[in-house]
């Protein structure tokens, strides 16, 4: 959120304060001032960006013009009193985030505002924060260097100082400006005369003309998409927070200089209190967020469960059902039962009738078996007489078969078999072992598939948690704790996130489909990790599975850009020391951003060059492509920093260090306007807008007429 703060006080006689004397500091101006006979003369003074009259809508009808030193010289005339209120101020800081000239115009058109509300005349000074150059015991003190333990003011702080007329103005002969001293404006009055007038309270109009503020401003800001004010206090908005106390000038002056002071010890109590209750509240929040995340977790799971009770509900009915057909049909099983249970007992008096026939058998058989002995003797005496006659028949039969073998060779010799029955049955067993084999080969080979497939599978759904997950504190470094690649090698880097986001993007991956469970999700993205994905994306494959040796592959090959920039920054460096005093001397930050802004040119020149040589690593070039890009948005800044301040420079290094930035910026801009951007060459206008001003009010001090 934008910082808000508006304040006014009132420029009173009482106090020894003169409406032209405030004027002519706030402005920067020479005014001479005719009631007291003096002469006010701040045109020394550094920090002033613009001075602006600004008259309401009525008198700019009418043609009506006047200068700085008339407005304020009526307006003290028109007072009477010594004690009387000559002019009221309002202040009202800047948002240090517009520019130079949307700051200026948010302040006119704040300004006009004013006027024609409270039909008032306004004097409108920009001031910017006026630093120093360090602290250097070797110079005598100076206004331009800071004392020693002084610190600068926050190089933030851009405001503007709207110093309004007390009475509304009238016209006098000739379309002069003329103050009636009976029409005091009624923001003057006290309490209890705007109370008789049916007016709100002094304070109730200063939150008013608060709230008009933050409305002008807000527009400006929603316009550029910046944090927006907010005119109401931490109780109104909400907050726990504490604000801090007005420090004032002396207190600020003291504690710049290194002095504490005790509303210094008490504003840093209450920053130190605000951030403690900040601290707090994130942490609060957070666990909030944890408790509402299981809430929603719950809910969801208990809405999951839900659904599904309808449907047990009727499976719980169908069985139900199914139980009261079977209790009706039941009595026709019962009875056939009841009948076979009478049948088995049927059948065990047939078996116990069985069995006793059984028994008889058994006794009948072991009566028989009692002469067995006896007619095994018998019949094996029988067998040996039949193989003795067996004997004789057989070699009697031998006997006959040689002479018949010898017949029949005599008679005709046999036709060979066609068929090889030992080649047949060596070539069926050799068929059989390698049909074994391959059958063997062959499940083994599937054995061998399904494990490479379950390890695909496993190794896709790796690479997709990993995608899917990559900016968690598990899988990105963490940069903010002081986590480095060194301590979590297995980690994304800031490069690594940013390419791995960019190929999410390409192919359409979510990190988190919240419509889809996660793990439904995650094998969603695995199942587009597809033989063309990888092979069309194998960098990216390489770097989900090692980023450290992706990491290490990226910085080996940009290390040749690396040793050449080295090399240019040492020659630059050289350069830019060796013109130290050609140019009068080193003029601090502002002198260093004019040198860099001379050797920027052959700077340049060598990187173009680098990138255009074709034998370097093409991701050494890429990031040479990077670092110019970087290095003229950097040198456009130098030039708007150093053309807006180097009319603070003592006169003997102005002129020279004028002269070289005017200079080089006329060559730089012919060379490398065509690769500037939009931005880029609005800073460098601001920086040359901002230097003719000084400039100009350098040699002819503005009088501040109206607008």
């Amino acid at each position: 959120m934008t910082m808000v703060h508006i304040a006014t006080k009132a420029i009173s006689r009482k106090a020894g304060q003169s409406a032209v004397a405030s004027a002519a500091y706030r402005a920067g101006d020479v005014l001479d001032d005719a009631k007291y006979g003096k002469t006010h003369d701040y045109s020394k003074k550094s920090g002033v960006m613009s001075s602006d009259i600004v008259l309401p809508f009525s008198l700019k009808a009418l043609g009506v013009s006047v200068d700085r030193e008339t407005l304020w010289n009526t307006a003290e005339a028109a007072e009477t009193r010594s004690d009387s209120r000559v002019a009221r101020e309002w202040l009202i800081n800047l948002p240090y985030e517009l520019d130079e000239y949307d700051r200026h115009q948010l302040a006119i058109n704040f300004a006009q505002k004013l006027c024609d509300d409270m039909d008032v005349i306004a004097d409108v000074c920009i001031h910017r924060p006026v630093m120093k150059l360090p602290f250097d015991p070797n110079v005598p003190p100076s206004s331009k260097y800071l004392r020693e333990g002084e610190e600068n003011p926050d190089p933030r702080n851009f405001h503007a100082h709207i110093l309004v007329t007390t009475r509304a103005p009238t016209i006098g002969p000739n379309k002069t400006l003329a103050f009636d001293p009976k029409l005091k404006t009624p923001f003057e009055w006290s309490n209890k005369k705007r109370k008789a007038h049916d007016l709100p309270s002094s304070m109730q109009e200063i939150k008013r003309i608060r709230e008009m503020w933050v409305d002008t401003a807000n527009k400006v800001l929603a316009e550029y998409h910046l944090p927006l004010m907010d005119a109401r206090s931490y109780k109104d908005q909400g907050l726990d927070q504490q604000p801090t106390i007005k420090m004032g000038v002396e207190a600020t002056a003291m504690e710049r200089r290194g002095i504490t002071t005790e509303k210094g010890n008490t504003n840093r109590a209450i920053k130190a209190r605000n951030n403690l209750v900040a601290d707090n509240h994130i942490k609060q929040e957070a666990d909030n967020e944890r408790r509402i995340s299981a809430l929603r977790k719950g809910l969801a799971w208990a809405t999951e469960k839900n659904a599904r009770l309808p449907g047990r509900i009727g499976d719980t009915k169908r069985r139900a059902d199914f139980a009261k057909h079977l209790s009706g049909s039941s009595e026709y099983y019962i009875t056939y039962c009841t009948e076979q249970n009478n049948r088995t007992a049927i059948r065990v008096d047939d078996t116990k009738r069985c069995i006793e026939d059984t028994k008889s058998g058994v006794a009948w058989a072991a009566k028989r078996c009692e002469n067995l002995p006896k007619r095994c003797d018998d019949t094996k005496q029988r067998i040996n007489d039949t193989k003795q006659a067996i004997e004789g028949i057989t070699e009697a039969i031998g006997k006959s078969n040689i002479e018949i073998n010898k017949a029949t060779e005599r008679s005709a010799r046999p036709a060979p078999n066609p068929f090889d029955d030992n080649a047949r049955r060596a070539r069926a067993a050799r068929l059989d072992r390698q049909e074994g084999r391959i059958d063997r080969d062959t499940r083994a080979n599937r054995f061998k598939d399904e494990r490479i497939f379950e390890y695909v599978e496993r190794m896709k759904l790796h690479l997709a948690m990993r995608l899917i997950q990559r900016h968690r504190d598990g899988m990105a470094i963490r940069w903010a704790q002081g986590e480095t690649a060194q301590d979590a090698p297995d980690k994304f880097d800031q490069r690594q996130v940013a390419l791995l986001n960019e190929f999410a993007k390409h192919h359409g991956i979510e990190d988190h489909d919240k419509a889809v469970e996660f793990t439904a999700h995650l094998r969603q993205v695995a199942k587009r990790f597809d033989h063309t994905l990888v092979e069309n994306n194998k960098a990216i494959i390489k770097l989900l599975r090692d980023p450290n040796a992706e990491r290490e592959q990226y910085l080996a090959l940009t290390k040749h850009f690396t040793d050449f920039r080295d090399n240019i920054d040492q020659k630059r460096t050289a350069f830019n020391s060796s013109i130290i005093d050609k140019l009068g001397g080193s003029a601090g930050e502002v002198g260093r951003m004019t040198r860099d802004t001379m050797s920027s040119f052959s700077y340049i020149e060598e990187l173009m060059d680098y990138i255009n040589q074709d034998n370097c690593p093409a991701e050494a070039r890429d990031v040479a492509r990077e670092h110019l890009a970087d290095t003229l948005d950097k040198t456009c800044q130098q030039f708007k920093l150093a053309l807006r301040e180097v009319n603070s420079l003592p006169t003997t290094q102005r002129k020279t260090y004028s002269e070289a930035l005017k200079a080089t910026l006329e060559t730089f801009t012919e060379q490398y306007g065509k690769d500037l951007s939009e931005s880029q060459h609005k800073a460098l206008q601001g920086g040359l807008e901002s230097y003719k001003h000084q400039v100009n009010k350098t040699h002819s001090p503005s009088r501040g007429f109206s607008l």
